[in-house]
C-alpha cells in the first residue's frame, strides 16, 4: 500500500469514526430522553394514585364523621326523651309530696303566724 492510499484509509476511517460517534450520540440522547420520560410517566402515574388514595381517605373520614355525629345525635336525644319520660313518670309524686310538705307546714302555723 502506498502513502496516499494509507492516508485516504485513513481519513476514511476517521470520517467513519466520526459518524459512528455521532450516531451514538444520536441513540445515547433518545435512550436517555426515552427513559427520563418513562420516569416522568411513573413519577405522574404514582403522583396521581396518591392524590386518588387520599381523595378516597378523606371522602372516607369525612362519612365516618357524619355517620358518628349522627350516632351521638340520636343518643343524645334518646337521653333527652328517657329523661322527658323519667320526669313525667315521677314529677306527679314529687309535685304532690312538696305540695303536703308545704301543707304541712302550713297547717302547723295559727291564723297569727304564730305556730301551733
Amino acid at each position: 500500500m502506498k502513502l496516499p492510499e494509507v492516508l485516504e484509509a485513513l481519513l476514511k476511517s476517521e470520517d467513519e469514526a466520526l459518524e459512528m460517534r455521532a450516531s451514538a450520540e444520536q441513540e445515547a440522547k433518545a435512550i436517555i430522553q426515552k427513559a427520563h420520560d418513562k420516569f416522568a410517566q411513573t413519577q405522574e402515574a404514582l403522583l396521581n394514585a396518591a392524590r386518588t388514595d387520599a381523595r378516597v381517605q378523606v371522602e372516607s373520614a369525612r362519612q365516618t364523621a357524619e355517620e358518628e355525629a349522627l350516632h351521638v345525635s340520636e343518643l343524645a336525644k334518646a337521653g333527652r326523651a328517657k329523661m322527658r319520660e323519667n320526669f313525667e313518670a315521677r314529677s306527679p309524686a314529687l309535685i304532690a309530696k312538696l305540695a303536703e310538705g308545704v301543707a304541712d307546714r302550713y297547717a302547723r302555723y295559727s291564723p297569727h303566724g304564730e305556730p301551733r
